[in-house]
């Protein structure tokens, strides 16, 4: 590690998911961490090396659990959730899509999470 006001190994390696599925709290983080990458060849090596085992478990993980829930369970879950809103006093819809695209070692991606909430209440008590 050359650069004093770089993050120490230890540091790196404590956050290193966090780094490589892209959740670390700030973009001075992530360059941080580009920026050690470069400087550190054994932090590199770790991780490529955990890169490489998560992209086998996640492959691993799609061949294996890719079945798809039956209609009647869609179907069920659907009136049930229906049948649920029309008793509800409070309903709450929220819905938001992050697009987020990086680049490293020349490779860029881009991922797109989405997210809807939808929350429903009901009071439960009888005679108010």
């Amino acid at each position: 590690m050359n650069n004093a006001n770089a993050l120490p190994c230890d540091q790196i390696q404590e956050a290193l998911f966090l780094y490589i599925d892209h959740e670390l709290p700030t973009e001075q983080e992530y360059w941080s961490f580009q920026i050690h990458f470069k400087e550190c060849p054994d932090c590199a090596a770790v991780l490529i090396y955990e890169s490489n085992a998560l992209s086998l478990m996640q492959d691993l993980l799609r061949g294996s659990c890719n079945e798809e829930a039956p209609q009647d369970l869609h179907e069920r879950i659907r009136q049930q959730t229906e049948a649920l809103a029309g008793q509800t006093q409070v309903q709450f819809f929220s819905s938001s899509t992050t697009i987020t695209n990086f680049t490293f070692d020349g490779t860029t991606s881009i991922q797109v999470t989405q997210e809807v909430t939808h929350e429903i209440r009901h009071d439960f008590t009888e005679g108010e």
